[in-house]
């Protein structure tokens, strides 16, 4: 089969990292729940990309292809894999793969050099190798020069799902965690007893970064899938990365509309979680096989259907977003004090097929007054009520970042109602309201 390459028309070669958005520098770190480098803070976009090391010595052209389309629209990093008992040619297994280390090495070169992080899951399970020894081997490649190029370590993908006991996870973080200055996580929990274990777990090797799958499941007409980054407000002490959730041609549930892909990242960063990863099915083996499920993966990225439109709303929604709002307060609707009280009341949240209103409303508080609220899934019209005298109300269309006609800087007293326009039964609505209190 022949296969097309991908040729940008303009990429940043040797930008040291930014993809397209622009040369960053130093090593990523925590400041409180937001991700800062020395360029200062930023919400780092990436893309799934487990087929990093196969692609590298299989198609070293059509992958450094991929590698360049994913510079050119704005990723921050790509997420490898770097062991998985898949079968062969996919398999990774760092005793029998050629150069293994030589290889990450070079992978990790080769995609800071087009301006690319590396956001890496160490173990994709399977292969019955050392995995303590695996972590201290890659920490090593990572401390020589590397650490700028490395957005965060993952130890294991869904090591609940047929992998290593935690307790295996916390040895290889206590292996890589002294050799370099990076961030790392444990894996995602499968369920709400392993949030706990793998908190417990993280904060004795003092691992900064929690990691959710959010749940796939497209009911609430695809608004379910959007409305789980509220999950991110619980880990409290921690960034959140949102790291697989739902995609084009992802296993299960596919997420391919362009503004609940916007508003699950908006979500998620207002929630704690300020790294967001495009999941794809091109990005798991990319072979062009279909899912499981039957859902189509195209072999290369610039393949997906709409993938243009899609990066471009995850990209746009970020201007609507202010400097540090992962670590502003968290506020639901229908809250009373003590808790912290959203600026707008709904007058329905629906579910189904039935109701007008917004499926969620989810909101934030800054210490300085300022508020933001993400009414999503808007049928019909909701009447939003002011919890309290808020002025500087501009409400925000999250594709095009325009304010909605006779909705800026407005003021309103306790009591007083915001009507908006929604959508059809299918809720094509949502919007992203500023404020001040």
């Amino acid at each position: 089969m022949t296969v097309e390459i991908y040729r940008p028309s303009a990429y940043i070669p040797d930008a040291g990292g930014g993809g397209a958005a622009g040369p960053r520098a130093g090593v990523p770190r925590a400041n409180g729940r937001a991700i800062v480098d020395d360029n200062g803070e930023w919400f780092p976009l990436g893309l799934t990309f487990m087929w990093s090391l196969q692609g590298a010595r299989n198609e070293p052209d059509r992958y450094r292809a991929n590698l360049e389309w994913a510079a050119a629209h704005g990723f921050d990093y790509k997420r490898p894999l770097y062991e998985v008992a898949w079968n062969p040619p996919l398999e990774i297994n760092p005793a029998t793969f050629p150069d293994h280390l030589g290889a990450v090495a070079r992978d990790l070169d080769l995609s800071w050099g087009l301006g690319l992080r590396s956001g890496i899951t160490l173990s994709g399970k399977g292969t019955g190798y050392d995995l303590p020894r695996l972590a201290r081997d890659v920490g090593g490649v990572i401390a020589d020069g590397r650490e700028a190029a490395v957005l965060l370590v993952e130890m294991q993908n869904e090591y609940s799902n047929g992998g290593d006991p935690l307790a295996t996870l916390e040895a290889m973080a206590r292996e890589i965690d002294p050799l370099i200055r990076n961030l790392i996580g444990f894996s995602t929990p499968g369920n709400e007893a392993e949030v706990e274990e793998i908190k417990a777990a993280a904060r004795r090797v003092a691992a900064k970064i929690f990691i959710r799958h959010t749940e796939r499941g497209n009911s609430d007409h695809g608004w379910r899938d959007v409305r789980q980054a509220w999950d991110f407000h619980n880990d409290g002490g921690f960034v959140g990365a949102d790291w697989e959730g739902p995609g084009p041609g992802s296993s299960g549930s596919v997420l391919t509309d362009r503004l609940r892909l916007a508003m699950k990242r908006a979500l998620s960063i207002m929630c704690g979680a300020p790294i967001f990863t495009l999941h794809t099915g091109t990005g798991v083996y990319g072979n062009g096989a279909p899912s499981s499920s039957g859902a189509p993966r195209p072999p290369n990225f610039w393949e997906i259907d709409d993938i243009d439109g899609i990066v471009e709303a995850l990209r746009g929604v970020v201007a609507l977003l202010p400097a540090g709002v992962s670590n502003w307060q968290q506020a639901n609707t229908q809250w009373v004090p003590p808790n912290p009280v959203a600026p707008f009341q709904p007058h329905n949240h629906w579910e189904g097929d039935t109701g007008d209103g917004v499926n969620k409303a989810y909101s934030a508080l800054a210490p300085d007054g300022r508020v933001i609220q993400m009414p999503i899934g808007v049928r019909g019209r909701v009447r939003l009520t002011a919890s309290y005298r808020l002025t500087g109300v501009t409400v925000f269309d999250p594709l095009t970042l325009a304010p909605l006609p006779d909705f800026t800087d407005r003021s309103f007293g306790q009591g007083e109602v915001m009507e908006l326009p929604g959508g059809g039964i299918d809720a094509d609505v949502a919007y992203i309201i500023h404020g001040h209190r």
